[in-house]
């Protein structure tokens, strides 16, 4: 098992017995902790690959598996950086923006019928809003005709009963082309009192057909679930909660690494490290004084003469 945690963080299996403990303790912590967000994006890829993208097993077992090994290489790279306050710095930043891609995708799984539900919801809405703004506009048109039928029709009579118009009481050719004027503008009223009619028809039957339909999930991508989980846990506080307890408990998991690396401090291994690149550079450095010296190519010259 020891052996298996030193190669998962590259740490040569026969170097442990020559190191100190708080260094194995080090090794141990990082490789468990690398586990959790290898394992968490694979999982997630999976899932949202199979469900979200609908690839077949085999394809999304190679989406999770390509998600799984570049979050390895990432926390690789995020152990082997050195410890300065800029490399620090890059390190939390990267850790954050995985963590937060890491439990956003995560919550979607987690989830998911909460996003099916705000997304079949926000489809009514939207069928909603645009019937009911057709419907609003022929419902003006209903009153513009009816008012218009009944302005005939009150010219109509009026000439009839001689009030108006020609001032003569008949039903004369004036009258009939006023009736007749108001027999269109009537039947005007009636074909705009039945189109809105066939538009209520049309929205209940949207709605139907909408809330039936596979394809107010199946077609939604990424963006359009993360949105829809954000107005599902935006409209509901308790929602709202449990979301931002699992987003905080996922968040933790993917900076798992990063609070390892921050937390392991210096070990005697490291500074006895430190040393021996020191002592070597010292060496490496007298060496070349030694060579590049004005001495040396004195000595040269004259091993060269007398040689």
């Amino acid at each position: 098992m020891l052996s298996y945690l030193c190669q998962v963080v590259g740490e040569p299996p026969d170097k442990i017995g020559r190191l100190h403990g708080s260094t194995v303790r080090r090794i141990k912590a990082s490789a468990i902790a690398i586990h959790i967000p290898v394992l968490l994006w694979g999982i997630t890829g999976f899932v949202l690959s199979a469900q979200v993208f609908k690839l077949d097993r085999l394809q999304a077992a190679g989406i999770a598996g390509l998600c799984a090994l570049l979050i390895y290489l990432v926390e690789r790279l995020v152990l082997a950086t050195p410890k300065t306050w800029y490399v620090n710095v890059g390190r939390v930043a990267i850790g954050i923006v995985i963590a937060v891609l890491g439990a956003s995708t995560v919550d979607l799984v987690i989830f998911d019928r909460e996003v099916s539900q705000q997304l079949r919801q926000s489809g009514e809405a939207r069928l909603e809003a645009g019937f009911s703004t057709a419907m609003a506009a022929q419902t003006r048109v209903i009153e513009q005709s009816k008012g218009d039928w009944l302005a005939a029709r009150a010219a109509a009579n009026c000439e009839a009963n001689g009030t108006c118009g020609s001032r003569i009481r008949n039903v004369g050719p004036v009258y009939r082309e006023l009736a007749r004027e108001a027999a269109t503008l009537r039947e005007d009223y009636v074909v705009a009192q039945r189109t809105l009619e066939e538009l209520a028809v049309s929205r209940d039957q949207a709605l139907a057909e909408w809330q039936s339909s596979p394809l107010a999930v199946e077609q939604a991508g990424l963006l359009t679930r993360v949105e829809a989980l954000h107005q599902y846990t935006m409209q509901n506080k308790a929602a709202f909660c449990a979301w931002l307890l699992f987003f905080l408990l996922v968040l933790f998991f993917e900076s798992m690494v990063v609070l390892v690396k921050l937390v392991f401090g210096e070990t005697v291994d490291d500074r006895i490290e430190v040393i021996r690149e020191r002592i070597s550079d010292q060496r490496a450095s007298a060496y070349l004084e030694a060579v590049t010296s004005p001495v040396a190519e004195a000595r040269r010259l004259i091993e060269g003469t007398y040689g």
